[in-house]
């Protein structure tokens, strides 16, 4: 008889407990409503590859906003140069890195997008700067850029994959050789679209003889492409580089003692270079916005232990050659430590 008793007690408690419904589900963070209507909340900032330089930049400096503003919450996702402007233009993103060619091509709706977008506000400028590196084999015997394409040389190159950055100025590139992947292809040579990673390998075990990329310096991946073989990175000529200035590039150079590792390393190598802008949503609230700059800016020595590559970020050029205008919430700090009237 107890343990009669006993089952229809458990059998009772059973059919409570289902009664009760379903455990919660745990929801992801909302992806900036909030934020678009008071003066916190939550937020997505698109960065590039995970395990890249955007974004461990853009999960730092989140981590630096929250640590000073703890009613700004952000979420760090993947992305990349032509990904970030649809984005942030329709606020699946609230923050975004950018580059001054694709911010331009965005708003216009040229190459590589469909259509214009709108909606995109910056917050500064001058977050690093990524060199183009052209890398030969020095068994090549190639010395120029010009020899390649002039002689028609049947040479293996390795850039990233389509509808990359690198690739997307790649073919700017080969544009003002008036040269296509076919014609390469027809000299016998090959276009190979492969991760930084694969280009390295491929370059190290001589499968490749030329790598195309952006990368900011000193790149670990180009220094290790020189371990194993012996490397030439090869100048951009001034008509190259003014060229891709029309496509929002900017005329530089790696300077010399950079990469020791090249068979030109002492040299100062003339290249053309893109830097990265941090954008944002029009319609993220003005408090907000301003909070974020004046917490980048009030914490600059803090940036290069988050990225290399920011530490030569100076406030003072953050409002230079914008392509977008500033938000408000970032034009309000500007102006009150003095850099906008």
């Amino acid at each position: 008889m107890r343990k009669k008793l006993l089952l229809l007690l458990i059998l009772v408690l059973m059919i409570l407990h289902a009664c009760g419904g379903p455990e919660p589900e745990l929801q992801e963070s909302p992806e900036g409503d909030a934020a678009t209507e008071s003066g916190s909340g939550n937020l997505t900032w698109a960065s590039g590859a995970q395990g890249g330089g955007w974004y461990s930049m853009a999960g730092g400096i989140s981590s630096l906003i929250q640590e000073n503003n703890s009613d700004i919450n952000i979420r760090t996702i993947p992305g990349g140069s032509m990904q970030n402007m649809p984005f942030i233009s329709n606020n699946e993103a609230q923050l975004a890195w950018m580059q001054p060619p694709f911010i331009i091509a965005g708003l216009d709706g040229e190459e590589p997008f469909e259509e214009p977008h709108d909606n995109v506000s910056t917050i500064g400028n001058g977050f690093g700067t990524n060199h183009f590196h052209f890398i030969v084999g020095e068994d090549t015997g190639i010395e120029s850029i010009d020899e390649i394409f002039d002689n028609e040389m049947g040479v293996n190159i390795a850039v990233t994959p389509v509808n990359n950055s690198d690739e997307w100025v790649f073919r700017r590139f080969l544009e003002y050789y008036d040269v296509t992947y076919e014609d390469i292809e027809s000299w016998g040579g090959s276009i190979f679209h492969n991760s930084y990673q694969e280009q390295v390998d491929a370059f190290s075990n001589g499968n490749v003889d030329v790598i195309f990329t952006q990368l900011a310096i000193p790149a670990s991946s180009v220094t290790e492409a020189g371990v194993s073989r012996d490397m030439r990175i090869l100048p951009m000529d001034e008509d190259m580089m003014e060229y891709l200035t029309d496509f929002g590039l900017e005329i530089n150079e790696i300077p010399a003692d950079t990469y020791p590792e090249a068979v030109n390393g002492d040299e100062a190598i003339p290249t053309a270079s893109m830097g990265n802008v941090l954008t944002v949503n029009s319609e993220v609230d003005e408090e907000t916005v301003y909070e974020i700059t004046k917490i980048i800016n009030e914490n600059v020595e803090r940036l290069p232990n988050i990225h290399s590559s920011l530490n030569d970020y100076d406030v003072d050029n953050a409002v230079d050659n914008l392509l977008t205008d500033l938000h408000p919430g970032a034009e309000r700090y500007y102006q009150e430590i003095g850099i906008l009237d």
